[in-house]
Formats: structure tokens, sequence, C-alpha cells
């Protein structure tokens, strides 16, 4: 391994670091607007941030795997060498990767190594917890959107239908509504039954479900009386919900057709990801994270469907997908809440984009999907923006090492079959 070719010590600027010891540095406000994710942040903040300064030399170790840390930390110049129990990557400056810390934990999953004669920064790790607390809200600063959107009619639309409460939001299908209304009350399961009956093709797929690999018992279920029974309220609620959000992802325009259906496509795979996950935390239940995949970028349509009553001459499609990405977590948000779904479902289109979100202790549901979310992009043409996974609050939730960097691919590959399964279900 690389880390062995290296047997110098931590150097005493390290400690100094860390104990805050040295004067505070003022760094470019510009180069502190690319870090992940204190860069959301505002510039006050960011100019009052206690920053560390730390020279090391070629081969010096900067911190060893398994040693406590209470330091957020970033590579401002050089090269350094990440080294994890079964190989390492490289961070250089003025690259993507160094845009995320090298280090956002408690304590080291890796080591760290200088290459070259590096310098790094040193903050408290409290910023972490304090940075992805903030409220996300795209539209706060309407004076600094992204460039592709400061002279965009489609987005401006966009902003002035939500400023007046007036986007269209999607309605869940009726069979979902009165179940939802129903089960606010004591009704027993054939009241139950006699709702998910008024559909017969969500009957069908409830049927369908409980005999799946997840939720099959002993005997098979042919009917959806048994199929309420077997699963209970609770779960039969949150799959006739995710059975029936297909019947939104729709579109009378070809081209936004195309673009719902990617997106419903996408909503599958995350939450076929989502489950599987949640089986090797074992403290979510599979069917609140199907649901809560299938939720996460829900915030899509209204953008489509506003899009869809514009003359296509208004918008290019590099407008619709930088409204989509800019917009569908607050959008979403806004969509659960219409919906009266629980306040766990509702965070979580607003915080799948970030990172670093940590809303505590304890493996939560948003950490499920933005697990699933990062594994959805390995081997994607959005790869190379992903950060390390070490890294992520999310992945040092799950207990008794459920997950590694190194398990990934694996967990990728063992998804594949119920994933296949999942889009020829939902798309049925």
């Amino acid at each position: 391994m690389f880390g062995k070719l290296f047997k110098r010590a931590a150097t005493k600027p390290v400690a100094a670091a860390s104990n805050g010891e040295r004067p505070a540095h003022r760094l470019p406000i510009e180069f502190l607007r690319k870090l992940i994710p204190i860069s959301e942040l505002d510039s006050k903040e960011l100019i009052k941030l206690p920053i560390a300064l730390c020279q090391f030399n070629a081969g010096d170790i900067v911190f060893n795997r398994g040693e406590a840390s209470d330091t957020l930390i970033y590579l401002y110049s050089g090269k350094v060498f990440l080294e994890s129990a079964n190989g390492g990557y490289t961070v250089e400056e003025n690259t993507f990767k160094a845009c995320y810390p090298l280090a956002a934990h408690g304590e080291h999953s890796v080591s760290a190594i200088a290459q070259t004669p590096s310098q790094l920064i040193y903050l408290p790790l409290s910023l972490l917890r304090q940075s992805s607390a903030q409220p996300h809200n795209p539209l706060a600063n309407r004076a600094n959107p992204p460039a592709e959107l400061r002279n965009s009619r489609l987005f401006a639309k966009l902003c002035a239908a939500y400023d007046a409460d007036a986007l269209q939001v999607p309605s869940l299908p009726d069979v979902a509504l009165r179940l939802r209304s129903a089960l606010q009350k004591d009704i027993s399961v054939a009241d139950a039954v006699k709702i998910v009956n008024l559909d017969p093709a969500i009957s069908s797929k409830l049927v369908q479900v409980a005999n799946s690999p997840i939720y099959r018992g002993l005997k098979p279920v042919s009917n959806s009386h048994d199929a309420v029974n077997h699963l209970g309220f609770k779960i039969t609620q949150n799959l006739v919900t995710s059975v029936s959000l297909h019947q939104l992802f729709r579109s009378t325009n070809k081209v936004l057709q195309q673009k719902s259906q990617q997106t419903w496509k996408q909503s599958i795979q995350i939450a076929s990801l989502s489950c599987t996950l949640a089986g090797l935390g074992k403290k979510i239940n599979a069917d609140e994270a199907l649901l809560a995949g299938l939720t996460h970028n829900i915030g899509v349509l209204p953008i489509i469907t506003l899009a869809g009553s514009l003359p296509a001459s208004e918008y290019t499609e590099a407008e619709l997908d930088a409204c989509i990405d800019y917009l569908q977590g607050l959008f979403g948000t806004f969509i659960l809440k219409k919906w009266h779904f629980p306040d766990t479902l509702i965070q979580i289109p607003a915080q799948t984009g970030n990172w670093y979100y940590d809303a505590g202790e304890g493996l939560q549901l948003h950490d499920i999907v933005l697990l699933a979310k990062f594994h959805s992009q390995l081997g994607g043409i959005r790869m190379h923006k992903l950060p390390p996974l070490n890294t992520l609050p999310a992945f040092h939730k799950l207990d008794d090492c459920a997950l590694t960097p190194d398990m990934s691919l694996q967990v990728l590959q063992d998804a594949k079959q119920q994933i296949a399964e999942a889009l020829a279900f939902f798309r049925a």
C-alpha cells in the first residue's frame, strides 16, 4: 500500500490545528464558496470562519485511520493520498474532489499521506452540522440563480407560480387518498379492502407485492383481502401510494413525456436501492424506504406541467434541465406538504441533493435515500462529482460495518435483480 512507503509521524502543526492553537487564516472567499457543504453558509459567515492552515512535506502523515477528530479538513494546495484498508485514492488541488472534505467524521475511517508539499485547512467539525442544517431554499436569493436561468422565462414563471401558491400540484389517485383518509380512523380490514378494490389495477399489484420476496409469508396470497391482512394497514397504505404514483408521471407533450418517464425510472431505481440498503441497516421499513425513493424527485412534476403549458420556443431543453436540478427539491417538499405526508418524508426531496445532510444520531429514512442516490450514480456520467463515501454522515450510521466503500459495487450487483423486477412491476 502507498502508505507503507512513508514512516514519518504526523507533524507538530497537525496537533496545533486540531487544538485550535494556530491563529485563524483568511482565505479567498471564492475558494471557500467552492467547498462542499460549507458553501451553503452566507458570505458573512464564510468570512468569519476560524480557519487553521497547516503545511506538510511530501511523505508526512496527515492523520491515521482510527484516530479521533473534531475537525473538518480540506485540501488547499498540493496532493494527498487517502488510504483505506483495501485501497485508496488521490485528491489533488483544483479538482472537484478537493471541494469535498478529506475528513468529516469524529473518527478517521482512512489514513491521509501528503504526496507532495501540501497545505490543508482545518475547521470545527460542528460546521458540518451547521451548514447541513441550513433550510435549503434556492429561491431565497433571487438575484443569484444559476447563469443558465438568469434570463429564462420558464424559470421566471415557475418562481411566480411558487410565490403565488399557484403551482399545479398533482393529486394522488383517488384510491390512495381515500385509503390514507380512512386509516386515520378505526377501520376494519374489510373496510380497507373495499377501498383498495375500487381500482382493480392497484388491487392486483398489491397481491403481487404481498407475494414478492420482501413480503411473502408461508402461504401464497390470492386476493386483496388476504394481502391487506398479511401486510397490515401501514404497509398497505405505503404500497398503495407507491403503486399509484406511476399515474402521475405522464405528459401529452412527447418530449416532456420522455422526461417524465426518465424521472420515473430514476425514482424506481433509487426506491429499489433504498429497499436494499434498508435491509442492510435493519432499522428502516422496506415499504417506507420504497415510498421515500419513489417520491424523492416528485418535485419534477410541476416543472414539467408548467413547461407543457408554454410554447416550445419559450425555453430550451438545457433550461428545463437546469430548472429541474435547481427547483425539484423545493417543489418536492411543497407537494408532500400539500399531500399531508409525514415529516419523515416531507424533507427528503429538499435534502437528497445535500450529501452532508445530518439531522442527528441514528440511521434515518433520509440517510437511506441519500445513500441509495449515491449508489445509483456509481458508474454513471456524474460519478466523478461524487464525494468520497467514507466522508458522508449517512455512511457512518450503518452499524456493524454493514456498508463499506469496497462493498458499494457489490450492493449494486445484489440489487440488480430487485431493480429489474421493480422496473417491470412499476411500469406495467
